[in-house]
C-alpha cells in the first residue's frame, strides 16, 4: 500500500521490493481477487494507524460534501478499499494479466482527433481511480507520450512501469529537483508529442489558484496549464475510474482556452478553474475514488 503517514502525499508505493515482487509472483498464478481478500485483513491496520491520512480523508467528505462524521468515516473506509484494489490491479498487470482488463471509453474520439493532427498537446490527469493503468492498457503508435512520474519509487516498480509503458509508446519523465523535466516537456510539445501530467496536487508548485470545490476550497496547480497557455497547445482532461473487477472507464474532456484572455497567466488560471469544475463533476459521481490522503481542503 502507499505511504500515507505524512502531512504531504509522497506518492511512494509501499511494501518494499520483496513485497512487490511477492505480489507479482502471486498474481502470475492467481486471480486478482485473491489479493483483494488478503487486503481486507490488512486494511484495518492502515485505517487505524495512518491517523493523519484518515483524518484528511474524513475531512474531505465532511468539508466537501457536508456529510456527518460517521458517514464520512465509512466513506473513508471505502476509499481505502478502492485504493487498495487499484494498487493490486496495477501489480496484476505487471504479472501478465493485462489481457483480462477491459476499458470502456467515453469521448476517446477527442484524443484520437488530436493524435491525428501534427501538433503536440497535453493530457492532464488526476489521482482518481487508476490513471496510470490507462497507459498500460491503451496503445497508439502515432505520437509518443511523455508522462511525468515521481522519481522516488522503488526499483521494482520503476522497472515494471517502464516495461509496460515502453510497449505503448510511453516515455517516463521523472520530476527532478533541478527542473530539467521542464526542458523535456517543452521539447516534446515542440516536436509534436503528447505530455501527460497530474493537475490535482500542488506537490511543491509555487503557482496555484484557489478554487471552490463543493462546500470547501483548495489550492490547485496552475503549472500544467501555464505550459499549455504559453505554447498554445490543446489540453485534454482524462479521468480513469475502476468500475468492477478487471474493468475500467476512461473519460476524456476538452479544456478550451479563451484566446481573448490576456496575459497567458490569466488564461492558464482560467483553464485550471475549468479543469477543477470537470474534476468536481467526475469525483462527485465517484466520491470514494479520489485518493488525496493529506489535508488538501479548507472550510470556506
Amino acid at each position: 500500500m502507499a505511504n500515507t503517514t505524512s502531512d504531504k502525499w509522497k506518492g511512494v508505493t509501499g511494501g518494499g521490493s520483496f513485497g512487490q515482487r511477492a505480489l507479482i509472483s502471486i498474481f502470475r498464478h492467481c486471480d486478482v481477487r485473491v489479493g483483494y481478500v488478503m487486503m481486507y485483513f490488512a486494511m484495518p491496520f492502515y485505517l487505524i494507524f495512518a491517523g493523519k491520512a484518515r483524518r484528511a480523508s474524513v475531512h474531505y467528505f465532511r468539508w466537501v460534501y457536508g456529510y456527518g462524521y460517521w458517514k464520512s468515516l465509512w466513506y473513508c473506509w471505502l476509499s481505502y478499499i478502492n485504493f487498495g484494489k487499484v494498487i493490486l490491479d496495477r501489480f496484476a498487470v505487471f504479472a501478465g494479466q493485462k489481457d483480462r482488463f477491459k476499458v470502456e471509453e467515453d469521448r476517446m474520439d477527442l484524443f484520437n482527433d488530436l493524435v491525428a493532427q501534427p501538433g503536440g498537446f497535453m493530457m492532464v490527469g488526476s489521482h482518481t481511480g487508476n490513471y496510470e493503468i490507462c497507459g498500460y492498457l491503451l496503445r497508439q503508435d502515432a505520437k509518443k507520450i511523455f508522462t511525468l512520474v515521481f522519481g522516488g519509487e522503488g526499483e521494482v516498480l520503476q522497472r515494471q512501469r517502464y516495461a509496460q509503458w515502453v510497449q505503448n509508446n510511453v516515455e517516463m519523465v521523472p520530476v527532478s529537483d533541478d527542473m530539467s523535466h521542464l526542458f523535456i516537456i517543452n521539447e516534446a510539445l515542440q516536436e509534436g508529442g503528447i505530455v501527460s501530467m497530474p493537475a490535482d496536487r500542488l506537490l511543491g508548485s509555487a503557482k496555484s489558484v484557489t478554487c471552490k470545490f463543493g462546500q470547501a476550497v483548495a489550492d490547485f496547480p496552475v503549472g500544467p496549464f501555464s505550459v499549455a497557455a504559453i505554447r498554445g497547445v490543446p489540453v485534454l482532461a482524462v479521468f480513469v475510474f475502476r468500475m468492477a473487477t478487471y474493468r475500467y472507464k476512461v473519460i476524456v474532456r476538452r479544456i478550451d482556452a479563451d484566446e481573448n484572455i490576456r496575459p497567458a497567466k490569466l488564461r492558464a488560471e482560467s483553464m485550471a478553474k475549468e479543469y477543477v469544475n470537470l474534476l468536481y463533476s467526475q469525483v462527485s459521481e465517484n466520491q470514494c475514488q479520489w485518493f488525496n490522503f493529506f489535508e488538501f481542503f479548507r472550510k470556506e
